[in-house]
């Protein structure tokens, strides 16, 4: 499924942009608990060895996914997501805004079917800010790389989010916004989750 956006030009445009952006991030999280159920038996078919634990990152659309994984996986107990975006319906609705698109149920672009999945399901449904275990990001190693001038997915969107996400006194949450940066992983992100895994993943 190609991810074919928005277009001012109605002939390139993709009026079921916003249901093809979520439908293939979400899938793509769903894809990562396949692959999580069945790489141990093709990697180790005589079980050779134990997958103790799993981590994932992501860019931009796999940044979303890395999110939605983060939310919805409890086997994934490190994230790293890239100029990615844990509320979908914070960064359309200002992507929206620039083709004059709205964001209500009554939007051919935004069936209330989607919207009410994406309320239901999305990350800012869980309960991300709680102490306790009910929290699904409880425990996790998170490190949250962003552009600070990022037009396609701005900070602004996943700020509220991040800010208020709780990962509890074993989980870790860094985050680096890069200013003057745009839609882009910078050699600066890199080093950023090279040093994370360094220090709080591959330590013994």
């Amino acid at each position: 499924m190609g991810n074919q956006g928005w277009d001012k030009d109605a002939s390139k445009s993709n009026e079921r942009h916003a249901i093809d952006f979520y439908a293939i991030q979400d899938g793509s999280a769903r894809d990562i608990s396949w692959l999580i159920d069945f790489l141990p038996m093709y990697l180790f078919p005589e079980s050779e060895r134990t997958i103790s634990g799993w981590g994932l990152a992501g860019i931009s659309l796999g940044g979303n996914s890395t999110w939605i994984s983060l939310a919805k996986e409890p086997r994934i107990q490190v994230g790293i997501p890239i100029i990615g975006c844990p509320d979908y319906l914070s960064a359309m609705s200002t992507r929206a805004a620039m083709f004059g698109i709205s964001l209500d149920s009554s939007s051919k672009h935004f069936p209330e079917s989607l919207l009410a999945l994406v309320r239901n399901e999305g990350p800012p449904s869980t309960p991300y800010f709680s102490e306790d275990s009910s929290n699904p990001f409880f425990g996790k190693k998170i490190l949250v790389l962003s552009g600070g001038a990022d037009p396609l997915v701005p900070w602004t969107a996943s700020q509220t989010f991040v800010e208020r996400l709780v990962v509890g006194p074993k989980g870790i949450k860094k985050v680096v916004v890069q200013p003057d940066t745009g839609h882009t992983c910078t050699l600066e992100m890199i080093r950023e989750m090279v040093e994370f895994l360094q220090m709080h993943v591959l330590v013994r």
